[in-house]
């Protein structure tokens, strides 16, 4: 806040001021919701990893520093907190809400309800499903571990004490850690795209169930929505970090296969990972897209993508011009920076070949889920001009919902901290600049975005019993060793 009020009174001190406009544009410049972070690393790669968890707490990626902080009461993306507020109230009553009040025990006591209820189990617990319970719980843990940071560092107050109302879920009115981000939305997610790996047959099923727990936390106003999407984040920011060089996270997800297909009846012969059938966005984002201009949180989404207009005319501004070429290339530059080396056919080639890999894989995915939600993109649906215009007349009759360039940058962010861990929260950092960038030239709203970042998560964890993927993922990782400065 210092920060902000000492840039704010520099400006204001300027002797001549070219226009307003010229103004904005250096305030928008000069705070950054989400700037860059350092080039320097903690990342210890002699650190102990605690039984619990998967990820050294030392090495977990810092959400502080790749994701903007939480929307004030006065900030325009509070507009969708406060919508999301008033839906979650009135599903309280609804079955929906019951099955939210199910799901508030904030242990991986209750994921394992959610769990076993999914996989067709009576239980999961150490007696009688100990590998899955292992699984489960380390998974959790490591979840909700990722939130330890943003939580402290932020303290944000709980919606029912913002809106001044009592706690639906009482034993939340204690809680003293934070709202953003949500850690229970983390822990969830988690445990979702590692079940999602373990039992592919069902991943559409199991990532439903994560995503809806993470809703739960909004209808009982224990968190706010830009809580929850947080969560999403840094639940599959966890897991990416797990899985770079963790043979206790293999074991665990094949010693709870073995003892899933025992205890369903499948013969030890059964490959869960030949019938995994076709991950399906539509299964797994319950939410519809906010299609109807009647719609509350349309309003929202309004409201937000005409301040993201405001950045056009600075850096910020440019980049998302810049960013509007997904390209595979153009994703080999953007990241081949942050690497340190130039990415490319002939010098990074396992490297390339993976972003082009995740690039095409992505783009089905996203556009088998388009097909079903069908939704005129900003500029499209306003009638206005974007800073983009070559690629108005290809996008404008496109679905905006969920967001492809997004889910392809999250993805390949997710990969490429798995391949680069040292590098991580640039990585991440910069891919999730992807989404806001493409609300800034009008080609999405902001909702389209968080739906991508949830494919994009999903996708990874399929991608996981992809055994060309995973090879791929090794090839890069040695490579980077090879090449990083």
């Amino acid at each position: 806040m210092k920060k902000k009020l000492w840039i704010l009174l520099a400006i204001c001190s300027m002797t001549v001021l070219t226009s307003c406009e010229e103004l904005l544009g250096g305030l928008l410049d000069a705070i950054d919701d989400n700037p860059v972070p350092s080039n320097s690393s903690n990342y210890d790669n002699n650190a102990t990893i605690p039984d619990s968890v998967y990820v050294a707490a030392a090495n977990q990626p810092n959400a502080t520093s790749y994701m903007p902080k939480y929307p004030s009461q006065e900030d325009v993306d509070f507009i969708d907190d406060k919508v999301q507020w008033e839906w979650g109230k009135s599903q309280r009553g609804t079955e929906r809400g019951t099955t939210a009040r199910d799901h508030m025990g904030r242990t991986p006591k209750t994921m394992c309800k959610v769990m076993a209820q999914v996989l067709g189990l009576n239980v999961i617990n150490k007696e009688q499903t100990p590998a899955l319970e292992r699984l489960l719980h380390r998974a959790y843990r490591t979840g909700e571990q990722s939130a330890t940071t943003a939580k402290s560092y932020y303290k944000r107050p709980r919606p029912f004490v913002v809106m001044g109302e009592s706690a639906w879920y009482e034993p939340d009115a204690q809680d003293v850690t934070g709202s953003f981000i949500s850690a229970t939305t983390a822990a969830g997610w988690a445990v979702g795209l590692v079940f999602a790996e373990m039992w592919p047959p069902l991943q559409n099923k199991i990532l439903k169930k994560a995503f809806q727990f993470g809703e739960d936390r909004v209808i009982s106003g224990s968190n706010f929505q830009s809580d929850v999407n947080g969560g999403y984040c840094s639940g599959a920011a966890a897991i990416a970090q797990a899985h770079y060089n963790n043979t206790k996270l293999q074991e665990d997800i094949l010693a709870a296969r073995a003892e899933y297909k025992r205890i369903a009846g499948f013969a030890s012969s059964f490959d869960p990972e030949v019938y995994a059938g076709t991950l399906n966005g539509e299964k797994i984002i319950n939410s519809p897209a906010p299609c109807s201009s009647s719609e509350p949180r349309y309003e929202a989404d309004l409201k937000r993508y005409q301040n993201a207009k405001t950045y056009r005319t600075t850096k910020r501004g440019e980049q998302a011009v810049m960013d509007a070429d997904a390209s595979s290339d153009r994703m080999a530059a953007v990241f081949g920076e942050i690497l340190g080396f130039t990415i490319s056919p002939t010098n990074a080639p396992n490297i390339y070949t993976l972003i082009k890999s995740i690039r095409y894989k992505s783009v089905d995915l996203v556009n088998r889920t388009k097909v079903n939600y069908f939704r005129l993109r900003p500029f499209a649906l306003l009638n206005e001009p974007t800073p983009v215009p070559s690629k108005e007349n290809t996008y404008r009759q496109n679905s905006s919902y969920p967001s492809g360039h997004t889910c392809y940058a999250w993805s390949l962010g997710l990969a490429l901290a798995e391949v680069a861990p040292d590098r991580q929260n640039k990585i991440l950092h910069r891919a999730y600049d992807f989404g806001f960038n493409r609300v800034i030239v009008g080609y999405h709203w902001p909702t389209d975005i968080d739906a991508g970042r949830v494919l994009a998560a999903s996708l990874i964890a399929s991608l996981h019993n992809d055994d060309e993927f995973c090879s791929q993922i090794k090839q890069a990782q040695a490579e980077y060793k090879k090449l990083a400065k």
